[in-house]
């Protein structure tokens, strides 16, 4: 279940992790040339520490060769069980992020950035913190929540705390090829509810195909994974009611 790419939605998963896994991956979002996004996660099991991973994430918007805005994540993990017997799991994780906003320069008198002025680099620090508990390889209870410690960007009146968000998601695994799961999410201090559901199921040895629908956006997403030895290509794309899809393709190597 866990993998390095925990460190970014439950670092309590980064526990299931036994050896060292490296993954990079990314594309455009909705297609768009000028949104480009990439990730990179590593995995590192240390017997005195536990599991240790690092992740860095990009995000930026570009016009021609001039780019706009740069938003990108340094985070560091941690994941270890605090019970662990022949019929049940219970793991905890905790990541911490260094969150870097480069806004670039303004539109300048061309309109494209070119001669613009320089609008500064802003920066903070967010603390995420996950739960899973686990029944007999068939039942998993996750929980998550993103910026616990409420981090927040800017200075005075441009202060602006970012999203506070909570996942809660349970994964049912009917047999050892197939695996269920819902989810729900929620921004803190606001009303509306994130609905996920998904599915995952074992070809064969080297292929394994995931979907799901989600609610509040109406989305739906599908996509494979393929498997050869100790490496992985996975490849996906998610619906959006409005927007264009997005395509995203990621690497995985296992040492």
């Amino acid at each position: 279940f866990g993998s390095s790419n925990s460190i970014f939605n439950n670092p309590a998963g980064l526990s299931d992790v036994e050896n060292i896994q490296l993954s990079t991956g990314g594309g455009n979002l909705y297609g768009f040339s000028w949104l480009p996004t990439y990730y990179l996660s590593a995995n590192v099991p240390i017997h005195t520490l536990g599991k240790v991973a690092f992740g860095f994430q990009q995000l930026k918007t570009e016009i021609g060769s001039t780019t706009l805005s740069t938003e990108q994540t340094l985070s560091v993990g941690h994941g270890f069980n605090l019970q662990e017997d022949k019929n049940s799991q219970l793991s905890f994780g905790v990541v911490a992020n260094y969150i870097q906003w480069d806004l670039g320069k303004s539109a300048g008198m061309s309109g494209d950035g070119s001669d613009g002025i320089d609008l500064g680099v802003l920066n903070t620090v967010t603390v995420d913190v996950g739960f899973i508990a686990s029944l007999r390889d068939k039942y998993r209870c996750g929980v998550y929540i993103k910026n616990i410690n409420s981090g927040a960007i800017g200075t005075g009146m441009t202060r602006t705390v970012l999203p506070r968000r909570l996942n809660v998601g349970i994964t049912y695994l009917p047999i050892s090829e197939l695996s269920t799961s819902i989810s729900m999410e929620r921004l803190l201090g606001d009303s509306d509810i994130q609905i996920k559901g998904g599915l995952q199921y074992s070809l064969n040895s080297m292929i394994d195909v995931m979907m799901g629908p989600q609610a509040n956006p109406n989305r739906f997403g599908i996509g494979a994974k393929f498997k050869f030895i100790n490496q992985t290509f996975t490849y996906g794309l998610i619906t959006h009611p409005v927007l264009p899809i997005t395509h995203q393709l990621s690497l995985g190597l296992t040492l």
